[in-house]
């Protein structure tokens, strides 16, 4: 079978909600998707970030690079 006649290469649109990656839209950015939540909302999803990735750090699937840097000495205290 012959490849099709012009570009070697095949051309893919160029959609900018698209990740070329997953093949999935995004739904716009963090900071559209902040905007419509209330304060209370935020500190919500705030709350549950941090429940699932300490989660991780104790099953050990994760390291939360703040507690590493502490642990470490490496911060320095801002005065």
């Amino acid at each position: 079978m012959a490849p099709p006649k012009g570009s070697s290469e095949t051309e893919l649109p160029s959609d900018p909600d698209l990740n070329p990656i997953t093949g999935a839209k995004s739904e716009g950015s963090p900071s559209d998707v902040l905007a419509g939540m209330s304060e209370e909302e935020k500190e919500r999803e705030a709350e549950k970030l941090f429940v699932l990735f300490d989660r991780l750090e104790k099953l050990g699937m994760a390291v939360n690079p703040v507690r590493k840097a502490h642990q470490e000495g490496k911060l320095e205290e801002i005065s």
